[in-house]
């Protein structure tokens, strides 16, 4: 695993291999730094601690309870989940109360980010290597449309955007639903993206042979052969993820945007996510670009803000982001704005309020172009 975070700062391969000639690690668990000399010391093995949090090797590889009933998921009314799913996640809220402090911190996790760029920038000044700074205010829009019921969804999101000026990726499954090809091909013409979310929002992805992996990946492509070639991304439906499962998409995308910064209350158990904000690359030279805004579902159906609570939560989350130099990936679906039309108030001020901070909106697939863009 490796953060993109150096290649920016960094293009220039030798430069990079003289200002990490510069960083010395030590035996320990303290995120801190000093100078001695020409090299800077740090508390902790800093290169490994980097890559378990970023393959988030803590993860629980248990299969979802939810995801091993006698019937979908799905056929359980929202509304019941919604109750279960809040009760869960106040229990585990308040079993970790009084416990340290956590992480990944919520609502975004920047500890590390802030860490790499201090040890970075230092190293570099004493290797003599400048560095290159990326100002840029990055948003990318996402939508996941988890169910056919949302697709009208789509259209009252496009319309926000399109009065703003801005376009999003809309993720789409292949077998829980298909979406008509003319409709996929109208989002590409305005200038938006599409991009797999999987295969039937099940929950089983992470947990199947590669082969039956494989088979429900290609699935995609089956079902929207025109999209061969034009969708190169993927996420994986409720975020489950693990290291086979990325493997395997490696095959068939070049991107994906599964990992969550922090999640609390996701599949993988009550607080988890890979702790960066920045994009970085798997061992199987998948990029990965972590969804690193708090999604729609747990603001606005777990903790029941108001549209102005919504869009305030989204605006500070953004903010700190972008302050530790990472790219803010939103995300709110489809189904939710039509099972509550307030989100799409909450959406727009959000928006508004981006724009006018300076905030440039890409396409998930030119962000990671630009990142990897990089001379190396």
């Amino acid at each position: 695993m490796t953060s993109l975070a150096y290649r920016c700062w960094t293009p220039d391969a030798e430069d990079r291999r003289r200002v990490r000639e510069r960083i010395v690690t030590h035996e320990g668990s303290k995120l801190t730094w000093h100078v001695e000399g020409d090299r800077v010391h740090l508390g902790l093995p800093w290169w490994q601690v980097e890559e378990d949090h970023l393959r988030e090797s803590d993860l629980a590889r248990e299969q979802p309870t939810y995801s091993r009933l006698p019937i979908p998921y799905t056929l359980i009314p929202f509304s019941v989940r919604t109750r279960l799913n809040r009760a869960r996640i106040a229990g585990l809220r308040r079993a970790e109360a009084e416990g340290p402090d956590p992480f990944p911190a919520d609502p975004v996790e920047t500890r590390l980010d802030t860490f790499r760029r201090e040890v970075w920038t230092e190293a570099s000044r004493l290797a003599g290597v400048p560095v290159q700074g990326d100002t840029e205010r990055t948003l990318v829009l996402t939508h996941d449309l988890d169910e056919e019921y949302g697709l009208a969804g789509v259209e009252m999101l496009r319309r926000v955007e399109r009065e703003l000026g801005v376009a999003s990726a809309v993720g789409v499954l292949s077998r829980r639903y298909t979406v008509a090809g003319s409709v996929l091909e109208a989002l590409l013409d305005e200038g938006c993206e599409v991009f797999s979310h999987g295969y039937l929002h099940d929950g089983l992805l992470p947990f199947l042979p590669p082969e039956q992996l494989r088979t429900r990946l290609a699935h995609f492509f089956e079902v929207y052969p025109s999209m061969a070639g034009r969708v190169r991304g993927f996420r994986a439906g409720q975020l489950v993820r693990s290291a086979g499962m990325f493997e395997v998409v490696a095959e068939f995308f070049e991107y994906d945007m599964t990992p969550p910064t922090v999640e609390l209350g996701g599949p993988h158990g009550w607080r988890t996510g890979c702790g960066t904000t920045i994009p970085f690359i798997g061992p199987s030279g998948l990029t990965h670009l972590p969804l690193t805004l708090p999604q729609d579902y747990f603001l606005a159906f777990v903790d029941r803000l108001s549209a102005d609570e919504v869009a305030d939560a989204w605006t500070r989350a953004a903010e700190a982001v972008w302050a530790a130099g990472g790219v803010a990936v939103h995300l709110v679906h489809p189904d939710n704005v039509r099972r509550r039309p307030a989100l799409l108030a909450a959406y727009r001020t959000f928006l508004e309020r981006s724009l006018d901070s300076g905030a440039t909106v890409r396409l998930p697939r030119d962000v990671v172009m630009t990142k990897r863009g990089v001379s190396r």
